[in-house]
């Protein structure tokens, strides 16, 4: 198999790309875009990892961080990245939660909305116009809260066994924080109104939906035949990106290499 450029590659079983830092670098020289995760690739905890302004500036132009992050906005990732020493343009980083409630105040401008989500989500969302609502009857969004009380959840349970549509901003259970420790995430919370409601359906934003990849590739001009996909996660950044058409490179515990300092 050979990518656009004509790189030959070999596929790993955990979605990644079998191949030696050098030509992993070269995979990466070659790219029209360069979609990073943040939490295990570029910070940890949103400490930056070591490498992690030498790789930015050595894809300067043609990255985009594409993160499950559903507690920031692009602005204030960016703000916190900064005061730890990493400079990111908030215009090149694209959010789970953020686009979620994005979407939603083009979807759903005039229905009642039930948000699961932090409160610089919510303050985000009252911005964006949404009519939030802790019984909403249309719509109960789902983020990562770290406010979620025992209320909070079984309000929402209510919703949703009355007919409320559910939207996630990311499936995930976990993500790498401080010193690699995992960290509770919006599908933990998720896994919980599952055991509710068995037969529960939702639309999933983040990856590994389609959904946050097709975004990306028309907010920052790439073509996924071209484009390549830096993570840790094989479930998420692996997945979705092979789902999209994009070449994953993954880094981290059970991968060929421990982290993006391998490819500077």
């Amino acid at each position: 198999m050979r990518n656009s450029k004509g790189l030959a590659i070999a596929g790993a079983p955990d979605g990644g790309v079998c191949l030696s830092a050098a030509e992993q670098r070269d995979l990466l020289d070659a790219a029209g875009l360069i979609l990073i995760d943040l939490d295990g690739c570029l910070a940890f905890g949103n400490e930056p990892h070591p490498a992690a302004s030498g790789f930015l500036a050595r894809y300067d132009g043609r990255y985009a961080i594409l993160s499950n992050n559903s507690t920031e906005t692009p602005d204030g990732l960016a703000r916190i990245l900064a005061r730890n020493g990493l400079r990111v343009d908030p215009r090149r980083i694209l959010l789970a939660g953020s686009l979620m409630i994005d979407l939603l105040s083009i979807e759903h401008a005039d229905r009642q909305i039930t948000l699961l989500a932090n409160e610089t989500m919510r303050e985000y969302a009252l911005e964006r116009g949404l009519l939030l609502c802790p019984d909403a009857r249309d719509v109960v969004a789902l983020a990562r809260d770290t406010t979620l009380t025992y209320n909070k959840l079984g309000r929402a349970i209510a919703s949703l066994v009355g007919g409320a549509q559910l939207v996630v901003s990311n499936a995930d259970l976990t993500h790498p924080g401080k010193d690699r420790l995992p960290v509770l995430e919006t599908g933990a919370i998720l896994r919980m109104l599952e055991a509710c409601i068995p037969d529960l359906a939702f639309t999933l934003i983040g990856k590994p939906s389609r959904t946050i990849f097709d975004i990306a590739m028309t907010q920052f001009g790439g073509e996924p035949a071209t484009a390549v996909m830096v993570g840790d996660n094989p479930e998420t950044d692996g997945a979705g990106a092979r789902g999209a058409g994009i070449t994953p490179v993954l880094v981290g515990p059970g991968q060929a290499h421990a982290s993006i300092a391998a490819f500077l």
